[in-house]
């Protein structure tokens, strides 16, 4: 398969951040191509991040297609091909 046929997929980067002195824990979902980020409370209930996320994106009409495994950078990265709907 050509390089150019390959699908295109969005990415939406999702990481932990720690909780401060003035915040409590918080994740950040980023649209890496839209540059847009929602940041959403660590939801204790759900325990995991990638859950938490999905459960977001899902609420905003964007289905997620799969997860990008690296090591190179902190958090986690789904995939969908919905390009039209900003993250909220």
């Amino acid at each position: 398969m050509a390089a150019h046929q390959i699908p295109p997929f969005r990415g939406i980067h999702v990481e932990f951040f720690s909780p401060t002195n003035h915040k409590g824990a918080r994740v950040r979902v980023k649209d890496l191509r839209r540059g847009d980020t929602k940041w959403l409370p660590y939801s204790y209930e759900i325990g995991d991040i990638v859950e938490q996320a999905k459960a977001h994106l899902i609420e905003q009409e964007i289905s997620v297609e799969g997860l990008v495994l690296h090591d190179t950078t902190r958090g986690y990265t789904l995939i969908t091909r919905n390009f039209e709907t900003a993250i909220k």
